[in-house]
């Protein structure tokens, strides 16, 4: 719930196993290929909302579009296992999970769902939330990286 489409059918693909999985990401990467910052959030379709939108401008954007050239220049194959992973057995437990841990989620992100951060949360016993309204999945790295790092260095330190 609250995931956009492109991810709806992404991880379709990949409960349908790599086949299935590794066409849909070598059409997709074909058209990322390319991207220019002034592609990158249309390019993103129903992945990026409003909030997302608008962060992605200027530096921001033209971070993004190299980032993503980049990802998918030498292939699709770590896209591939990571989507992979997400369908399959991890081979642990969240609730063993005994180190502390940050998680950073916002109310407007269409990659990963609002209700996903609250349920690793709850999951997790030493995880640390901030989930934030009014923010998305981009946002966070735009306007919270600080924040993110200095939330990450205080666990480090031993919060």
């Amino acid at each position: 719930a609250g995931m956009a489409q492109e991810n709806i059918e992404e991880f379709g693909a990949a409960a349908q196993g790599e086949e299935a999985l590794s066409g849909l990401l070598t059409a997709a990467a074909g058209e990322l290929g390319g991207v220019t910052a002034s592609q990158v959030a249309e390019s993103l379709g129903g992945l990026v909302t409003a909030a997302d939108r608008a962060a992605v401008t200027g530096v921001f954007a033209d971070y993004l579009a190299e980032s993503t050239r980049t990802a998918v220049a030498t292939g699709i194959y770590g896209w591939l296992d990571d989507d992979l992973a997400f369908t399959r057995d991890w081979g642990f437990s969240l609730d063993l999970v005994r180190v502390p841990l940050s998680i950073w989620q916002g109310d407007q992100d269409a990659m990963v769902p609002l209700s996903h951060g609250q349920w690793l949360a709850k999951a997790i016993p030493m995880a640390y939330s901030h989930l934030i309204s009014g923010e998305g999945h981009l946002t966070l790295i735009q306007a919270r990286i600080g924040d993110i790092l200095d939330d990450l260095v205080a666990l480090a330190a031993g919060r």
